[in-house]
This record gives structure tokens, C-alpha cells and sequence, in this order.
């Protein structure tokens, strides 16, 4: 199994290079992964090249038994580009992005798909069969600092191209669009606008909707911008090297289609920040993220950066305590990480991630989490068979879709709404009863799910009902919550009864519904409903729970429908708490889905090794002692597990 660290040897004089290399050989560390940042330093000048360097540090690598993952790198482009070329991506008002940070071109502008080009394949030509060469990766974390939406004049004109072979005839768009709407019918595919401000003047904007269709179809065109200057990489890579080919994702980020995404990849990987100046995670959060990268593919990942130290840019995040990146890496082992890449090697003094700390600190002297990392890659290197093509042993699947993601943000069903948070409580309701779902895509829906999860699915295909009901027919059980069914594929409302496709399914029929900011009681112990409320009446289906107040009171609030073998259990409204939790533990047990009772804070996940053995991971994300029923034969030292696991702890047993 890779283990291993991200590296920037452009950061520091050769003379240093030797010591960096005898600290990750001692911290048992196989694998780097170099030079995606280093453009200015591999083309200074425009066709002037210099990997002289870069052939070094492979060769030292190479020499010292250390693997690289050779990153192309495109995301941060030389001073020299954006003065010669007009390669910046445009805001929504029309202005230009300034230089000095990352991401700044855009996708579709010509001259950067050019000079992109043509760095991939002079890298590529020199180092595709280089013996050091594991994987290349693919640019870093499209989407990172810049949005996905380019408002640039080269991206009007390939949005107007997208759309007329798509639609055909502007008569067809029109229609599609509803644009007699406010009188906005088109003439011409070359006069549809980009979905900005309305305003003028960005001091003075407000942010006017436009017409849904159209920001749907520029969510779609601007995933797609990404994934074609991926796939042109990826493409050039393969004229050369037989290597594998990655990208580094970013979990729970869905401006981009990661499914597709995926798909020219050999393998996805992405980048693990549990605590850092924006955000403070929970282990359930970092739990789903993985399953959502393991579902890209439906294949084990790689973590391309795991946070190795306090992380942030202009403040920073908290100190990992002791134990926590050693729980961290095996959080990610237990939902599939095959490889664990480590970020980064030693503390950058200068620059914009000063405050983003590595292995070492400034001074280059080991401490605490080398140690501790040091004593995890000697853990792994022991256990490595037993993780490396492992996969979790789950019946449970949530459902993750970005054209729904898409749908939500443009048009929100109320204030309080949000898809990715319903996602993410069905997901930490689950994890805490003990099922350890997947995510993926609705083409994952299989016959090896005891149950599965499509929360507020508004957007649905009639391939994606047939999917879904053919999974119900031969005894699954599906859940659906409120606004699911309602709109059609352009981003429009129905004019069909909703659940719409998926009546037949639920058995009932939407009469009403309120957003009102009250408070509403769910009887049989469900809790109360804060968000929002369904109306529905039932045609085969039969009500488990009822509302307890307003206008509405004794009408249905959680219904079970059957459907040839299988069940539906329709939630019509949000849930949360406890509520939820009673909820999530009574599909479990009506499924039959596998499920293991642990204390709370914790994670227990069954996993299968490639050789077929099966094992157990307990992952403590508390910062005391908890106390499980379970007990085995530990694998890291071969003793009884009596139950205990301490602060941060993680046990392995059989």
C-alpha cells in the first residue's frame, strides 16, 4: 500500500533535498507527489523548458525507493501566460480575475487549453515510462478559490454551441426553456445570455434569478467545460505512460459532476481537511465525503492530501491532538483509502499557506505528528494486505445527485432547505444506528441493497424510475422524502400530480404543502417539523405517522407503501434528533440491513480483504475512553481487545 506525502523540492535548495528524503524514508513513507504547482519552474519562459531539476529529485527519489505521483500543473499558471494571453476567467459582472492566487483561467479559453496542452505533453513524453513515475495526477482541485462559472466571451460562445446541439432549433429551447415567460423568447442561440446579475454596477447588485432552464443548462455546461480540459490531459498523459491517472477531488464539493468527473480516471482521489480555517468537520461529515469519493467510481480511492498539521491560510485551524491524524488515516482505510498521501512534507516559511503546517515545522526538525505518522506508516506497512482492495461490507446506499444538488441552489424550496444537508442528516442518522452507508450515484441502486436512501430527489428520469422500480419490485426498500418528483429534466415544475414518475411507487398523492417557520408535532415519537411540511393523501399506501397540529393535523406524515416485493417509505417532511433516528432504526430493521450497535462518537465498519478475510475496524472519535460489546484479536500486536477504546483510538480485530 502507497503511503507517502506531498512534496515541493522547488521550495528548497538542492542541499536540503538529501535530509528531506532520509526523514520520509525513516518516516516509512514510498510515495511523493511533486510538482503540481510548479508551471513557472518547469516552462519559465513561453517554450523555453527546464526540467533539469525535476530530473534530479525524480532520480534521488527513484534511488531511495520512493514512488512519485507526478502532478501536471496547470492549475497555477506563470506570470508570462496571463500577460501575453487573455486566459483570465471573468466574474459574473463582466470582470476580470486578478492574478496572484490560483484557478484564475478559464477552462474554455483557447490559449490556456493550448499552453495546458502543451506542458502535459512535454512532461509527459519525458517522464511516461520514467521508473519513479506510480501516477500522474491531473491539475489540483478543479473548483479550488475559483468558482466553476466562467462569464467569460469565450465561454458565452461555447455555451451557445452546447445548447444548439442540444436543442436543434432555438424554437426548441424556447419551448424547453419556457422563455415566453417575461417576454424573453430567443432569436438566435448566439443571443442567450450567461445567468449573472442583473445589475450593472457590482456595488449595487442584487442577485435576480434567472430563468431556472437556463442555470441549469450552465451548471451543466460549466461541469462539462471541466471535465472535457480534464479528459484532453488525460488523453495526452496515455499517448505516452501506462501509469495510472487521477485528479484530486474535494469531497462534498458539487459545482462539478464528479461521476463525471471520474470517468476518464483511473482512480479518484481527493483531499481530507478535517480541521482548518474554514471549516470544522465532524467525523461524520469526513465519513460521507470518503463514501461520496468511493461512489464516484464505485472503487477504492486514494486521500491525495491528508492534513498533516494546524491548516489555514490567513488564520489557523486547530492543532490535530494526539492520535487524531493516526484516527484520521484510519477513517479513511475503513471507507476505502488504498493509498494515504499526506500534506505536506515541511511547513512552507513563505507564501499564501504559511499557516497550513506539514509533517515538519519551518525548522525541519521532527516532532509529535511526524512521530506519530511515523509509527501509523509502520502499522500500515504491516497490515497493508489486509487494506489495500478491502471493501466495506454495506447494504445501505444514499443517493447523491449534482443535477439535483444544481436544482436546489437555483431555486431553494424555502430559506431553511439545503439538498446536501438532508443528504447528510439520512447519512449521520445511518452511521449512528450502525449501518455505515455507501453514496453514489442512482445507477449504483442494485439488488445488493437492502436499502436505499433518495432524499428530496426532485429531478427524476424515467430511467431513473424504471431503476427504481425495478429495485422495489424485487423486494427492496426505497426512502423518498418531500420535494421528490416534482420537476422535469429542464428544471421545471411538473404538470403532472407530484411525487410525479414516482407516484406509482409512494402510493400517494401531494394535495398541499407549507414552508411556514412553525413548529409542527409528528406523533408516535417522530419529534416536530421545522422546515417543511408535504399534505398528502394516500391511494395504496398506509400512514405510520400522522402531524399533530395546524391545519393539517391527522393527516399523513410518514407513509410505508408496498410495491411488488419491496416497500417505500415516503417522509413528508424533515426530520431530525431523535425523530430521524427512530425513523432510520425502524427501516433498518423492516429491510433487513445489516447494522452493528456501537457507542456514540464512534464508528465500527466490517471490511472483507482481498484474500477474503474478514475484519473489524473501531475508529474513537471521542476525546475519552468509550467502552464497546465487541471484542476479538487485535491485528496491530495479536492481543485480546477487551472493549476499551481509548481517546482517538483505533483497533483492528478479528
Amino acid at each position: 500500500m502507497y503511503f507517502g506525502v506531498d512534496y515541493y523540492p522547488e521550495h528548497w535548495d538542492k542541499s536540503e533535498w538529501g535530509e528531506h528524503i532520509k526523514l520520509m524514508k525513516k518516516a516509512n513513507f514510498n510515495i511523493v507527489r511533486i510538482a503540481e504547482f510548479a508551471w513557472g519552474r518547469l516552462e519559465p519562459r513561453e517554450d523555453e523548458f527546464d526540467f533539469l531539476w525535476l530530473d534530479e529529485i525524480m532520480e534521488k527519489l527513484h534511488e531511495a525507493g520512493i514512488k512519485v505521483i507526478l502532478g501536471t500543473p496547470t492549475a497555477a499558471p506563470p506570470k508570462w501566460l496571463v500577460n501575453k494571453y487573455d486566459v483570465l476567467m471573468r466574474d459574473r459582472y463582466g470582470r476580470k480575475r486578478g492574478y496572484g492566487s490560483r484557478r484564475e483561467c478559464c477552462s474554455n479559453s483557447p490559449d490556456y487549453r493550448r499552453r495546458a496542452d502543451i506542458i502535459t505533453e512535454k512532461m509527459a513524453e519525458r517522464y511516461g515510462k520514467h521508473p519513479a513515475v506510480a501516477a500522474w495526477q491531473i491539475d489540483n482541485e478543479f473548483g479550488c478559490h475559483a468558482s466553476t462559472r466562467c462569464y467569460c466571451e469565450n465561454c458565452r460562445r461555447e455555451f451557445a454551441s452546447a445548447l444548439s446541439k442540444k436543442y436543434g432549433s432555438i424554437g426548441e429551447l424556447n419551448r424547453r426553456w419556457g422563455t415566453v415567460f417575461w417576454s424573453q423568447e430567443y432569436e438566435d442561440f448566439d443571443d442567450v445570455i450567461l445567468p449573472g446579475y442583473t445589475s450593472c454596477e457590482p456595488e449595487n447588485a442584487q442577485q435576480w434569478s434567472h430563468n431556472p432552464s437556463l442555470d441549469m443548462d450552465f451548471y451543466r455546461f460549466s461541469s462539462d467545460s471541466w471535465v472535457r480540459f480534464e479528459k484532453s490531459q488525460a488523453d495526452i498523459i496515455r499517448k505516452y505512460s501506462d501509469r495510472p491517472i487521477t485528479h484530486n477531488f474535494m469531497g462534498h464539493f458539487s459545482d462539478i459532476d464528479y461521476y463525471k468527473l471520474a470517468e476518464p480516471l483511473d482512480f479518484v482521489s481527493w483531499d481530507n481537511y478535517v480541521d482548518n480555517q474554514w471549516n470544522h468537520e465532524t467525523y461524520e461529515n469526513s465519513a460521507m465525503a470518503h463514501e461520496i469519493m468511493r461512489g464516484a467510481k464505485n472503487k477504492n480511492f486514494w486521500v491525495m492530501e491528508e492534513q498533516a498539521g494546524p491548516a489555514g491560510w490567513d488564520k489557523f485551524g486547530g492543532t490535530p491532538r494526539p492520535g487524531q491524524i493516526r484516527l484520521w488515516t484510519y477513517q479513511a482505510i475503513a471507507h476505502g483509502c488504498d493509498g494515504m498521501v499526506y500534506f505536506r512534507f515541511k511547513s512552507a516559511p513563505f507564501g499564501m499557506e504559511q499557516y497550513w503546517l506539514g509533517v515538519i515545522d519551518y525548522d525541519g526538525i521532527p516532532r509529535r505528528r511526524y512521530f506519530e505518522i511515523q509509527k501509523t506508516g509502520e502499522e500500515i506497512k504491516r497490515l497493508a494486505s489486509k487494506f489495500e482492495g478491502a471493501v466495506s461490507e454495506t447494504d445501505v446506499l444514499i443517493v447523491k445527485s449534482y443535477e439535483n444538488t444544481w436544482s436546489s441552489k437555483i431555486k431553494r424550496n424555502t430559506e431553511n432547505f439545503d439538498y446536501r444537508g438532508i443528504l447528510y442528516d439520512y447519512y449521520a442518522a445511518n452511521l449512528a444506528v450502525g449501518t455505515d452507508p455507501a453514496c453514489g450515484p442512482i445507477t449504483a441502486v442494485s439488488g445488493g441493497c437492502k436499502a436505499v436512501y433518495a432524499p428530496a430527489y426532485s429531478i427524476v428520469t424515467d430511467e431513473e424510475a424504471r431503476i427504481l422500480e425495478n429495485y422495489v419490485s424485487n423486494g427492496g426498500t426505497l426512502v423518498l422524502t418531500y420535494r421528490s418528483g416534482i420537476r422535469d429534466e429542464d428544471n421545471n415544475m411538473l404538470r403532472t400530480t407530484p411525487p410525479g414518475a414516482l407516484r406509482l411507487l409512494t402510493g400517494i398523492r401531494l394535495e398541499e404543502f407549507d414552508s411556514s417557520p412553525v413548529e409542527v408535532g409528528v406523533s408516535d415519537g417522530f419529534g416536530r417539523s421545522r422546515v417543511w411540511r408535504d399534505i398528502i393523501s394516500t391511494e395504496t399506501a398506509h400512514a405510520i405517522a400522522v402531524y399533530e397540529d395546524e391545519f393539517y393535523k391527522g393527516s399523513p406524515a410518514v407513509t410505508v407503501n408496498t410495491f411488488g416485493k419491496g416497500r417505500v417509505i415516503y417522509v413528508a417532511c424533515d426530520l431530525s434528533g431523535e425523530g430521524l433516528l427512530k425513523l432510520v432504526r425502524y427501516i433498518t430493521e423492516q429491510s433487513g440491513a445489516r447494522y452493528i450497535e456501537h457507542p456514540e462518537g464512534t464508528e465500527v465498519i466490517r471490511r472483507r480483504a482481498a484474500d477474503g478475510s474478514e475484519y473489524t475496524m473501531l475508529l474513537n472519535h471521542n476525546d475519552k475512553s468509550v467502552k464497546t460489546e465487541l471484542r476479538g484479536v487485535s491485528l496491530f500486536d495479536g492481543s485480546e481487545f477487551d472493549g476499551t477504546l481509548e481517546p482517538y483510538g483505533v483497533e483492528i480485530i478479528e
